[in-house]
């Protein structure tokens, strides 16, 4: 017999993310956030950094003093609207008060459970990201991925979102689907929410929490959910969502010691100009189709890293841009520094000579994979196929049991991570 006790119908929600505030490197979580609101009525709490804070995992930066802020975000996307020192009442033409904190997603998550919001809030949502967390070696990495980690090391239920960029600039229509879906997975996943089989595993006593870690007896910790901006996949009738185990990768060098160049998108899958590059994804349909970028179609470099895909970003922001919403704006690629003293003879100068490397990988193998590569069940397998991953997790250097693979209501366990159809949306 299941063990199944559901959560709240209506839950108070913390968001969180890695990518910060409304900009052009954070386009996702505003509209997302209202949907949560609108569509299904939830009570939404909005705790992030104050800036891009991609690629740190679950860290914390110890030495650090935390200072936080209030922000009411206003307008279509959330790009304009005040910062205060100050919590104050709700102007007009405004629907929410958001925090930005100085610190990592990590810290975000866990100021928000036990010191802004102790004892208020049912779940966790972290993203959604701009740019995937499928495969190991985005996940191991992935400040989305390491918040969802914190809280549930605080034995909240908690999921991550991301959204894999396929084309750029991101159609419109396919960011309303992508927030559509992700809705409507993260609505199915509460509702229904899975048991993972270890009823007395040791992690759920925490330390701290409100209810000794007895929420989440038994059931799965966190869930991870991608899914490709491929219109086509993600239209009501296509739509696909299997459940799924990471697939496992690595990256080789991740430095350089050249900087980076302000104008140079290193994460942009575009070839050259005046080429096309088709890349290998499925279009929600059984064959493989193909994912065209036009150089034409694609926006002219800036002096930031934003919009790309799983990039780094400084958090120096652009003196050049304005900045509506303050800490939300595009921050810029850090440029090399003029050589104090030039070498003579064929000798390396000072700024040459100096032990200093620059976070500068190249990722286009890890988020286009070939096809041939890929595992059936895996998330990165899913996403070729246009198909949303749902990957059960535990906050463990362990594989989530073969239990986690199912909603709380049902009783038969799918083969692991098999590309298993989800629940409701089984044909």
């Amino acid at each position: 017999m299941s063990s199944f006790k559901p959560f709240p119908k209506k839950p108070v929600v913390l968001v969180t993310n890695d990518d910060g505030p409304p900009s052009a490197s954070s386009p996702n979580i505003y509209s997302f956030v209202k949907l949560l609101q609108e569509q299904l009525g939830w009570d939404v709490r909005v705790v992030i950094p104050d800036c891009q804070k991609s690629w740190v995992g679950k860290a914390y930066a110890i030495s650090d003093i935390i200072d936080g802020k209030y922000f009411y975000p206003r307008g279509p996307d959330g790009l304009e609207g005040e910062i205060t020192s100050e919590k104050r009442p709700l102007k007009e033409g405004e629907t929410m008060e958001w925090i930005l904190l100085t610190g990592t997603p990590a810290t975000c998550a866990n100021i928000a459970l036990h010191n802004i919001y102790p004892g208020e809030i049912d779940l966790v949502i972290s993203g959604p990201n701009h740019g995937r967390n499928s495969s190991s070696a985005f996940c191991l990495s992935s400040g989305t991925i390491g918040a969802t980690l914190s809280s549930t090391l605080s034995s909240y239920p908690s999921i991550a979102i991301s959204y894999g960029v396929v084309t750029r600039p991101v159609p419109p229509r396919c960011l309303e689907l992508a927030n559509e879906t992700a809705v409507e997975v993260v609505q199915k996943l509460w509702e229904d929410w899975g048991n993972d089989g270890t009823p007395n595993a040791p992690w759920q006593y925490a330390l701290g929490s409100s209810d000794g870690g007895h929420r989440m007896k038994g059931k799965v910790q966190l869930y991870n959910v991608n899914l490709a901006l491929i219109e086509k996949s993600l239209e009501k009738e296509n739509r696909k969502v299997v459940w799924t185990r990471i697939a496992r990768n690595g990256y080789g060098s991740l430095f350089k010691t050249k900087p980076l160049d302000p104008n140079e998108n290193r994460w942009d899958s575009a070839a050259p100009k005046d080429k096309k590059e088709t890349l290998p994804f499925n279009n929600g349909e059984n064959s493989a189709g193909i994912v065209t970028i036009d150089d034409e179609e694609k926006p002219a470099p800036t002096n930031s890293a934003a919009g790309q895909e799983n990039a780094p970003q400084t958090q120096t922001p652009s003196s050049q841009t304005p900045r509506p919403a303050g800490p939300g704006a595009l921050p810029v690629a850090a440029k090399q520094e003029e050589s104090a003293s030039k070498g003579s003879g064929g000798e390396k100068s000072a700024e040459e000579a100096r032990l200093r490397f620059f976070f500068s990988p190249e990722l286009k193998r890890l988020i286009f994979p070939e096809e041939d590569s890929l595992e059936e069940g895996t998330d990165s397998w899913a996403l070729f196929h246009g198909a949303v991953s749902v990957t059960p997790l535990q906050a463990s250097f362990a594989e989530a049991p073969p239990e986690s693979f199912r909603f709380g209501s049902e009783s038969e366990t799918p083969a692991t991570g098999s590309g298993e159809m989800v629940g409701q949306w089984k044909k």
